[in-house]
């Protein structure tokens, strides 16, 4: 099977090309069962579609896992029609795993199922302050105006919307659950996560010691021990659910804390463990494997990623920050595989994996 550009969709020449797939389909994990009073029903699975390029280059495939409200379309093409990540993946010769969270897109969200939708539908509104505030201004990566009613590209967005899990803690709970099936269907795999999916990378990595070989955490949801009105706290730290502490934590008190200045203008302080509490608790899931934090730039995350990377940093994991701006990538927003340079932070974030796997490699023999 080969697919090219789209009639009219202006192409980078390095993507002109067409590509040859060998492998294509999709399923389900997670399929477990809950009785209701209609029956027994299928319970919060998780859809996965793959691509196998013909020229497979790289022995691990990506898995590419959506954040919030939206869902694995966020990787399959960009809000104004060009392809995604997981095309550009695919072309530089990497199998490409796209998830549906549960209860997200083509997984099936129902109230007997996963709860009642808590919360107002997501609003062009939030939508807007998200990911393309500052749309119009000069550098500005957001595919359109940022105007509502005058935006197809937001238009395009907002339609890929739906809400969230009821908390936090159920959400992640799902993920983990799927997302160490899919790893054991797949085998050793490399995660690219988004936004509040970037529990999934912390969560099965925790789950699968050994399938996880890398992380590349876009934009992740923090700070550390956040809470939203709604949806819960982050009580272990980066995640809702419990997650593996050595020496163990029973409760989340245990974890003792400090606030750490963030030395730099226009960035949060964020909480830490406390060294001077006692030993500083370690994350044995999270090592053993390179992590990259994305920091984009104009994000409203942005005043925060570092204290993901240093909490990280801190636990033993082998993370680091990745800020777009210094990679010569400027005017990002909180979706940089939507934007209009996102095939150049795609590349950016492929060179990145590259040497850290091969410098993993070579550390190994």
């Amino acid at each position: 099977m080969t697919s090219s550009p789209p009639p009219g969709t202006a192409e980078p020449a390095r993507a002109a090309s067409p590509l040859t797939i060998s492998e294509q389909g999709a399923f389900w994990v997670g399929v477990g069962r809950k009785p209701t009073e209609a029956g027994t029903a299928a319970e919060a699975a998780m859809y996965v579609q793959y691509q196998i390029p013909a020229d497979l280059r790289y022995p691990l495939p990506v898995v590419m896992v959506h954040g919030g409200g939206g869902q694995g379309t966020d990787y399959l093409s960009t809000p104004d029609g060009r392809p995604g990540w997981a095309t550009r993946f695919l072309q530089a010769g990497y199998a490409v795993y796209v998830v549906d969270r549960p209860g997200h897109g083509r997984s099936p969200y129902h109230p007997d199922v996963l709860g009642p939708i808590e919360g107002a539908a997501p609003t062009y509104e939030f939508i807007r302050w998200l990911f393309c505030d500052g749309a119009g201004r000069p550098g500005s990566q957001w595919p359109g105006s940022g105007e509502v009613g005058d935006d197809s590209a937001l238009d395009q967005l907002m339609a890929s919307q739906g809400p969230t899990l009821p908390t936090f803690a159920e959400n992640e709970e799902q993920m983990r659950r799927c997302g160490a099936e899919l790893l054991d269907r797949i085998g050793p795999a490399v995660l690219i996560t988004h936004s509040m999916g970037a529990p999934f990378g912390w969560l099965v990595a925790d789950a699968r010691p050994g399938l996880v070989k890398a992380v590349v955490s876009i934009e992740p949801i923090g700070p550390p021990f956040i809470e939203l009105p709604g949806l819960g706290k982050l009580e272990w730290g980066l995640t809702a659910a419990p997650i593996t502490y050595e020496p163990p934590a029973r409760t989340p008190e245990e974890l003792r804390l400090r606030l750490r200045e963030a030395g730099g203008d226009g960035l949060q302080d964020c909480l830490v463990q406390d060294e001077q509490a006692g030993p500083v608790r370690s994350l044995p899931g999270l090592q053993g494997f390179p992590i990259a934090v994305v920091a984009a730039d104009t994000s409203p995350f942005a005043p925060f990623q570092h204290g993901v990377a240093d909490y990280l940093a801190q636990a033993g994991a082998d993370a680091e920050l990745l800020r777009l701006a210094d990679l010569g990538l400027t005017g990002n927003g909180h979706l940089p595989m939507g934007e209009k340079n996102s095939d150049d932070v795609a590349e950016a974030l492929m060179t990145w994996l590259n040497k850290r796997l091969a410098d993993v490699e070579e550390t190994s023999r």
